[in-house]
């Protein structure tokens, strides 16, 4: 059995991970054990604050005790938008360029800070929330607002694809939504959304999600 452990940024990611990932890569021997969403502050009574990150050590101090387990793959789902300053190589990574060359350079860099052998980073790019951009009429259909799909499918034009819409503070994926769809919930929308259009139509969309679905997908049997 092929055992992947995951560390996630956030709720949204974390559902995500349950209800959609995890069963299709079961569907390739490859099973994902309960993600594990970043902490971002303990308490000396216990419990916390998680989701979103300020600093580098945060995500090294909780990704470092999955490395620890065993025979199990290590994988991670964080958004290149909106990682902490002092992440390794990340100065470099928003100079201009192409933002795919980038983000992967920068998942190369990360594999070095960790030093697992298997460990596979992964940065959404640019964030979680481009995903949706896969499928405009479902998102339209999702929240019955007239138009939706057309100025989606605007922004993606615009942008060359739905990943590579930007690093704008009020230009980035979920900054987009939120000004098109009043009342978007990061938490249940997303998900939910990400659950009706399926992997394929987002991998289909997306090559750097694809990119990262590949490898872990050829996992099971030792195949990476």
């Amino acid at each position: 059995m092929t055992r992947l452990l995951m560390l996630v940024e956030g709720q949204s990611e974390e559902v995500f991970v349950k209800r959609t990932l995890t069963p299709h890569l079961a569907q390739h021997g490859v099973f994902v054990e309960s993600p594990i969403v970043l902490w971002t502050m303990r308490l000396p009574s216990g419990g916390g604050f998680r989701g979103g990150v300020s600093n580098w050590s945060q995500i090294r101090r909780s990704l470092l005790p999955l490395t620890r387990d065993g025979d199990a793959w290590v994988s991670t789902l964080l958004d290149f938008y909106g990682l902490p300053e002092d992440f390794p190589g990340l100065p470099e990574a928003l100079g201009a360029g192409d933002p795919r060359e980038k983000v992967v350079a920068l998942q190369e860099r990360f594999a070095v800070e960790l030093n697992h052998r298997r460990f596979i980073p992964f940065l959404a790019l640019h964030e979680f929330e481009a995903w949706l951009f896969s499928a405009p009429d479902a998102v339209e259909a999702h929240f019955g607002k007239a138009h939706l799909a057309h100025r989606l499918q605007t922004v993606v034009q615009q942008a060359g694809a739905p990943e590579l819409i930007n690093h704008g503070v009020d230009t980035h994926p979920k900054a987009r939504l939120k000004t098109l769809v009043g009342g978007y919930k990061e938490t249940s929308d997303g998900p939910t959304l990400l659950e009706k259009i399926g992997i394929a139509a987002v991998r289909a969309a997306c090559p750097h999600f694809d990119g990262w679905l590949n490898r872990l997908e050829a996992l099971c049997g030792g195949n990476e």
